[in-house]
């Protein structure tokens, strides 16, 4: 009855940051990006569009216009505005990493690795890179790859979050591999290291904790499992995976009046959510059976 799914952190590098305008393109390119920084997309697109047809080789002015395409969801026409820049500067980082997350958001998995490959070449050093290149190789199914990514990014960031996290999810799924016990426990203990440090440098990751409790499930640790969904519940208390799967536990575990509030909680929170609907009536159906206990 319960329902699994690891959740892994979202792209968490923003497009680099608009650069300034160049002064030979004063005009335009400036217009752009202030239209940009009020939030006037469209009109910062037209500014940036005009700018680059007067001045065809700025290279900024071609990665500040795949920029603002991104932003409005233009995701063909931002991925030629990063390889216009990339065609008068090879080696321009932030236009080959925007263009690995352009392809990404197009599902272009293949294309998102190898662009994001180009960056980590260019920038060894730069941890939202190695971050965005596992969470591509993650996304493709290549595990010990995106594995080796997120290591590298959790080097190089010491203090960010993001790679342990996404690590943790990773050794998740290379456990769901394994076909033994034995083998499968190291690898979930490693998973809980990494969720247990993404917690300590952001508390506030209700992520994480909902993937210790699947953990805890996985080992059999039921009491552990409900108390870790409790504290994913505290950080985000609408959460319905968590909501969902904590009174799943209780019901195991035979607590009928924690669990029939943990399935109203559920029911509360999932009613409006149309992904929630074919699991709604397997909730009421439970609250029905206990309550007849």
């Amino acid at each position: 009855m319960k329902r699994w799914m690891t959740l892994l952190a979202v792209l968490l590098v923003a497009p680099a940051g608009e650069a300034q305008a160049q002064t030979e393109s004063v005009d335009w390119f400036r217009l752009g990006a202030q239209e940009l920084a009020s939030g006037a997309v469209e009109k910062a697109t037209e500014a940036y569009e005009k700018g680059v047809a007067a001045k065809p080789d700025a290279r900024e002015g071609w990665y500040n216009l795949g920029i603002v395409y991104g932003r409005r969801r233009m995701f063909v026409k931002e991925v030629q505005a990063y390889q216009k820049a990339l065609e008068l500067d090879p080696e321009y980082a932030n236009a080959q990493h925007n263009l690995g997350l352009a392809y990404l958001d197009q599902g272009q998995k293949d294309k998102a690795v190898e662009a994001l490959q180009k960056v980590v070449k260019l920038q060894p050093e730069a941890g939202d890179a190695w971050n965005n290149l596992g969470v591509a190789l993650l996304e493709k199914g290549d595990l010990e790859p995106a594995r080796t990514a997120f290591q590298k990014a959790a080097e190089v960031t010491p203090q960010s979050p993001d790679p342990r996290f996404n690590l943790g999810v990773t050794l998740m799924r290379l456990a769901e591999k394994e076909s033994s016990t034995v083998k499968r426990e190291p690898v979930l203990a490693s998973a809980t290291k990494m969720f247990d440090e993404a917690l300590r440098m952001d508390p506030s990751n209700f992520r994480a904790a909902y993937n210790l409790g699947v953990i805890q499930h996985r080992l059999g640790n039921t009491a552990a499992e409900i108390e870790v969904y409790r504290r994913a519940l505290t950080l985000k208390p609408d959460h319905t995976l968590s909501l969902y799967n904590l009174a799943a536990a209780l019901s195991a575990k035979g607590e009928k009046d924690a669990a029939i509030a943990a399935w109203e909680a559920y029911l509360e929170a999932g009613r409006a959510d149309p992904a929630e609907r074919v699991f709604l009536d397997a909730a009421r159906k439970e609250i029905t059976r206990l309550k007849a206990l």
